[in-house]
């Protein structure tokens, strides 16, 4: 079975994505999405893609596709994603999916009601790192304490430093901030492993644009804690840490896993069998795409952590003040 696809989309992530579409043989790239003809046909030219579309209604109502990749700006998100999902398109949309716990229902929603499938790539819950932290959680006891970290200095924020304006990634009027960018990474790890936190507290900090640059969301589970941290403008080399009471998980970048170990409250140090993925780990998530796609069923466990994730987000940016038009 050939699943072919239709991209939304021009930027690097799009360019991570199709080179992981390779190494799964039943999707193929066909067709763009692009407001500016020229850009498109050069994209769709690269890629070898089949049709080139200039208006959205026309790209989703087109029969040059079964499915789309979805990696325009977060403003975007959820309009395009119902248009193709109305149109009985399935949609793979990239993270952070969209902004609020009700438009990801109603995507949800949408997408069964029109016997086709939704899932947001959300690259990290795809991999094999989390099955193997969960089982080796029993070694280290009790668990109290994770600490799960994506903080990254932006290759842009240079050129905010030094005055320059209108720059995208960090313009809130595109409903950008650190907590969509980065911080979905480490609460939805979060959320996949444990469920829905029993509550949770958030502080952040702002540019003078009013944009969010980082922060950090405390999780409150039942005889543990989680401490999510975020930011676009600062790195701090610190490993994520599931802490227990016999001994500690770690896991050196969230973002680019390369290595998991674990710590005994001996000392012993135990390395975790976990294998880097090279080029990237993107492939995960369209196998399971794909896959749900051919049986024609639908991800319930991978929606409902999209739904658990997007409340906790909105919860955030509800008590950081990092709101959106009231979204």
């Amino acid at each position: 079975m050939t699943i072919r696809v239709g991209i939304i989309g021009r930027n690097f992530v799009v360019d991570w994505m199709l080179s992981a579409m390779e190494q799964v043989p039943e999707l193929r790239p066909a067709a763009i999405y692009s407001r500016n003809e020229q850009t498109g046909r050069e994209f769709a030219e690269k890629y070898h893609l089949d049709a080139v579309f200039t208006d959205l209604e026309a790209f989703a109502a087109s029969d040059a596709f079964d499915a789309a990749y979805i990696a325009s700006p977060n403003l975007c998100h959820f309009d395009q994603a119902m248009c193709l999902l109305r149109h009985g398109k399935h949609v793979l949309l990239e993270k952070p999916g969209v902004l609020t716990k009700q438009q990801t229902q109603t995507l949800v929603e949408t997408a069964k009601a029109n016997h086709v499938v939704y899932l947001e790539a959300m690259r990290l819950v795809f991999d094999d790192a989390l099955p193997i932290i969960r089982q080796a959680l029993p070694e280290i006891g009790t668990l109290r304490r994770v600490t799960a970290e994506f903080t990254q200095y932006s290759s842009r924020y240079d050129r905010v430093r030094a005055g320059e304006a209108h720059i995208n990634a960090f313009d809130p009027a595109l409903c950008n901030a650190a907590i969509l960018d980065m911080g979905c990474y480490p609460i939805h790890a979060l959320i996949s492993m444990f469920g829905e936190p029993a509550h949770v507290s958030a502080e952040a900090y702002h540019l003078e644009s009013g944009f969010e640059a980082g922060g950090i969301a405390l999780l409150r589970y039942s005889g543990f804690v989680c401490e999510a941290i975020w930011s676009k403008v600062c790195k701090q080399a610190a490993p994520t840490t599931f802490m227990g009471e016999d001994g500690s998980i770690l896991l050196d970048d969230i973002n680019h896993i390369r290595r998991i170990w674990l710590v005994r409250r001996s000392g012993e140090t135990v390395e975790l069998p976990y294998r880097e993925k090279l080029p990237n780990n993107m492939m995960y998530e369209l196998r399971e795409f794909a896959g749900y796609i051919a049986s024609g069923t639908q991800p319930e466990k991978r929606n409902l952590d999209s739904i658990l994730t997007a409340a906790v987000i909105e919860e955030a940016r509800r008590q950081t003040g990092t709101l959106f038009g009231g979204l």
